[in-house]
């Protein structure tokens, strides 16, 4: 992958990630349920785009499904990150907005640690 590409993927990321923090906030001031699940669905989108261009750079493949995403990170020896994407799955995508889990703090934490990935995708880990 050409390194301009993985630079405009991670700064796509990180642009979600500033939209879904807003909106989260938004959310609990106003209460807006619809707001917070789908606030919290973007966060996970913009840890989805990171992840995608981080396989891509170290393996040339984008992965298509959250399977292939874990997958993938298992088999370039990155458990860790396979660990914390799915647990960020489950917090913010499958608890947060398919089942409408209200849980501001868990949510917080969730992008604590999305924030944390692009982060250390940005400084080439």
């Amino acid at each position: 992958m050409v390194e301009g590409v993985v630079d405009s993927s991670l700064a796509t990321a990180e642009e979600i990630l500033n939209y879904a923090e807003e909106e989260f906030e938004k959310s609990l001031r106003t209460k807006d349920m619809l707001l917070y699940r789908n606030a919290l669905d973007k966060a996970f989108l913009s840890m989805v785009v990171a992840v995608n261009s981080y396989v891509n750079r170290k393996l040339g493949i984008t992965p298509k499904s959250h399977s292939e995403r874990r997958s993938l990170l298992r088999k370039i020896d990155r458990e860790d990150l396979r660990a914390t994407y799915s647990d960020v799955m489950r917090t913010l995508h499958d608890e947060a907005f398919y089942d409408g889990v209200y849980d501001p703090e868990e949510a917080r934490y969730a992008i604590a640690l999305v924030k944390k990935m692009l982060e250390e995708f940005k400084k080439g880990s």
